[in-house]
């Protein structure tokens, strides 16, 4: 019997899928409720189009008083302050880190989330200013399991965010979270073998709304005093493991395992935050939380979560965002504050590949409420090398530094980014030096 020939058919039916997917081409990017259609173009690798420009207006463009030279591969932090101080708070308290602890507040959304970037700074940091711990951790946390610097497991909370359920009886801590703790609730803590971070130097409790409530520590019962504001509660020292319970009425914020001297990196990261939400945080929380928890530096790192292709106007991100600077800046008074610009991000944009065009309109809008509210500005998008970086990064065949969502990093992309960032710290702290000598 012969046998058939299915060739006709295969071509037809491949030029069927050719020609629906053709057609499909052609039609516009339109919204049908939540649904968002967008153009499919699969000559797109064929045919070579010229990428849209996005036009700043250069009159926008702000730099700072004071201009030093940046050597070759820094990407310097902008001072627009008023007398070019703005980091010299921070500066100056890297010079005792031997002596004292040097504290790092850093508030940000999913891209500094995990430790991903923070883990390797962190872990610079200590190794040549000193001190051990992982800092900040909160009682519950969407990716405790995904989280490389502490184990981190618990039960039983219930859980108010900026980002989430709010409640006017539980007001939000300083990491824009309160943890309420239901029948039966524990947390426990355990140090990751690691150097630095194999066990919990000094642990502390931050804690408030407290009315005859009691803490279980490790099979050790603790009370907590009675405390409308923020209080801390010092749990114990050299701890290798920490296992909590709450019994009583109390809201929990979270616990922080620092040392007595070196570098304390706090990561206040939340997910699906564009920064706006540390409004949700009462001014006096902040003020309450800084007098028995100083900072030398708060750093302000936003934007993926404000960043949308279609934006050309970031005025309503400006109204909100500008004054929780300043609220930021008023409730950490001996503080340096440094607001980075968003990083890189790219979009399949009529079926290409390329960074979105309002990160740079967005960046340019973060630094001007930098200059508005005199504090530092560092650009993390030019830092990380400006145009189609996330592309090439997501795209390497080995040891990719970016995710497939072109948006955030891998832990070898939050390596590298935790050096440029680490070498320009270095480099302004040799800036603010040689400043010093010269008086």
């Amino acid at each position: 019997m012969p046998s058939q020939n299915y060739l006709p058919q295969t071509l037809k039916g491949t030029a069927l899928v050719i020609a629906s997917l053709l057609v499909l081409g052609v039609i516009p990017e339109f919204d049908l409720g939540s649904f968002h259609w967008k153009r499919v173009n699969i000559l797109s690798d064929i045919f070579t189009k010229q990428k849209a420009i996005v036009k700043i207006d250069s009159s926008q463009i702000l730099k700072p008083i004071y201009v030093d030279t940046c050597k070759k591969g820094v990407l310097c932090v902008e001072d627009y302050s008023k007398d070019t101080s703005g980091l010299n708070v921070f500066l100056s308290a890297l010079d005792s880190s031997k002596k004292k602890l040097v504290r790092i507040a850093w508030f940000g959304d999913s891209y500094v989330e995990g430790d991903i970037l923070l883990d390797p700074l962190r872990d610079s940091m200590q190794a040549i200013f000193g001190g051990s711990g992982v800092g900040f951790v909160p009682i519950t946390s969407e990716v405790a399991g995904f989280r490389q610097t502490i184990i981190h497991s618990y039960d039983n909370w219930k859980t108010f965010a900026i980002v989430g359920n709010r409640d006017a009886e539980h007001p939000l801590g300083p990491a824009g979270f309160s943890f309420v703790g239901e029948e039966g609730n524990t947390v426990s803590y355990t140090p990751e073998k690691r150097i630095r971070l194999n066990n919990f130097p000094t642990a502390k409790l931050f804690y408030g709304n407290a009315d005859s409530a009691t803490i279980i520590v490790n099979g050790n019962e603790i009370a907590l005093p009675n405390a409308k504001a923020i209080h801390q509660k010092n749990l114990g020292e050299n701890l290798s493991s920490l296992k909590l319970s709450l019994h009583g009425t109390a809201d929990l914020y979270g616990i922080t395992m620092e040392s007595k001297t070196g570098i304390c990196l706090d990561n206040f990261s939340m997910r699906g935050n564009s920064g706006i939400g540390l409004n949700y945080v009462n001014e006096k929380m902040f003020r309450d939380f800084d007098s028995i928890h100083p900072y030398d530096l708060i750093v302000l790192s936003y934007g993926l979560n404000v960043a949308n292709e279609k934006s050309k106007n970031y005025d309503w991100y400006v109204r909100s965002m500008k004054p929780t600077i300043a609220m930021m800046k008023r409730a950490f008074p001996h503080s340096s504050v440094l607001v980075i610009g968003c990083s890189d991000r790219a979009e399949n944009i009529d079926g290409e590949l390329q960074t979105m065009p309002s990160v740079k309109r967005l960046i340019n809008v973060q630094r001007k409420m930098a200059v508005d509210n005199e504090v530092c500005f560092w650009n993390l998008f030019e830092a990380m090398g400006g145009d189609s970086t996330m592309i090439h990064w997501t795209d390497m065949p080995k040891r990719p530094l970016a995710n497939k969502d072109y948006t955030h990093l891998s832990f070898y992309g939050g390596r590298k980014v935790a050096n440029i960032f680490l070498q320009t710290i270095l480099y302004e702290r040799e800036k603010y030096e040689r400043r010093k000598k010269s008086k």
